[in-house]
């Protein structure tokens, strides 16, 4: 911690910019925290994102081959 004595601050102002400076401190840890939270969850949701458009094209894909196999069904079994 910082000591505020050689600025001759009275002993309540410098417990007052200790207490300060440890909130502060404290304050950026919980932002760093944020931060990396943040970053986790901006990959997991590009993750999410690129499962989402691989099964739209699946569910896609699957849909036009099934139309093409009713197609190919005779007329009385429709």
């Amino acid at each position: 911690m910082t000591h505020f004595n050689s600025l001759n601050y009275s002993e309540g102002m410098e417990a007052q910019l200790i207490a300060l400076e440890k909130k502060i401190k404290q304050l950026i840890s919980l932002i760093e925290s944020a931060q990396g939270k943040n970053k986790g969850l901006e990959t997991q949701l590009a993750s999410t994102e690129a499962t989402l458009t691989k099964l739209q094209s699946n569910m896609k894909e699957a849909s036009i081959r099934l139309e093409k196999m009713m197609k190919q069904l005779p007329e009385n079994n429709r």
